[in-house]
């Protein structure tokens, strides 16, 4: 308990006196405020990272996005001795629900109109604002999403096909933006697309794109917690992991009928459910063992 107060403590003098845009971050765990004015005034994104000491400008950077109670100190603890042991700088930033809706971080906040504000494009702007402070030569970055945060990953590379992201990691999402358009306004947007958002060209790129969608194969609880219920979320199935290879092999037919390259892999984690710490270690199996 005195452990947890003191680090919390620590946490809120760093809150108090938040790092500015130019400041180099550094080395260890860290926190500051990223105000995107252009993408969401007023609201700042709370970032935690880790950067280890021994970084140079060449360091892969791993931007890992929070379930639904967004607890970016706790998604960014687990992902250290990754950090360490690989030399990656982990960022995570943290759409906190006082300033964001569920719907508004898991949906990329697409239904805004004006696409300056799509919450999606926070995450471009803050890999250009880690470049400036440290000087960063790496062109991509690696994205991952559990739960929630998946949720939130697969639609980024729906509607960002020009993003920097080299491998995005969608793992455990608890309901997907199924890669085909509505048929009805009753089957529209966030369970299909709609074309006035996503082009069926921007489609057809986002397949030659490298996604990675992870499923736990004991994630098949149907009363889980955060399991979206509605109608249209139960056709994809009846738990996590059928969703999951439904989104999967649905792509899969749609990239084969418009002959159009697929580079999306389907990655079943055995022996593990609902768990992001288990699901961020297989995707760092994946990428460096």
């Amino acid at each position: 308990m005195l452990k947890s107060f003191l680090a919390r403590s620590a946490i809120c003098f760093f809150l108090s006196s938040p790092l500015t845009h130019a400041a180099v971050l550094p080395a260890g765990s860290g926190h500051f405020l990223f105000a995107n004015d252009a993408v969401s005034p007023g609201r700042p994104v709370s970032v935690w990272y880790y950067k280890p000491a021994s970084l140079d400008s060449r360091v892969k950077v791993m931007i890992v996005m929070p379930g639904a109670d967004r607890r970016g100190d706790q998604y960014r603890d687990q992902w250290i001795g990754h950090a360490e042991k690989h030399k990656l700088l982990v960022v995570v930033p943290e759409f906190a629900d006082k300033y964001f809706s569920i719907d508004e971080y898991q949906f990329g906040n697409v239904t805004d109109p004006r696409r300056e504000h799509w919450l999606f494009r926070t995450i471009e702007h803050l890999f250009d604002d880690l470049r400036r402070r440290d000087g960063l030569a790496v062109g991509k970055y690696y994205l991952f999403g559990h739960s929630a945060g998946a949720q939130f990953v697969h639609r980024f590379m729906l509607f960002m096909p020009t993003s920097r992201v080299d491998i995005a990691f969608a793992a455990n999402a608890g309901a997907y933006s199924m890669p085909v358009y509505a048929s009805s306004p009753a089957s529209a947007f966030p369970m299909r697309l709609d074309p006035a958002l996503v082009s069926e060209q921007q489609r057809d790129a986002v397949f030659a794109r490298r996604l990675v969608v992870m499923l736990g194969e004991e994630d098949i609880d149907p009363e889980s917690e955060g399991l979206p219920r509605s109608p249209e979320a139960m056709e994809q199935g009846k738990n996590r992991y059928e969703r999951g290879q439904a989104f999967f092999r649905l792509a899969q037919r749609q990239a084969a009928a418009r002959r159009v390259p697929f580079r999306w892999k389907l990655l079943s984690v055995p022996r593990v459910g609902h768990s992001n710490a288990e699901m961020s270690d297989a995707a760092v199996r994946y990428l460096f063992e």
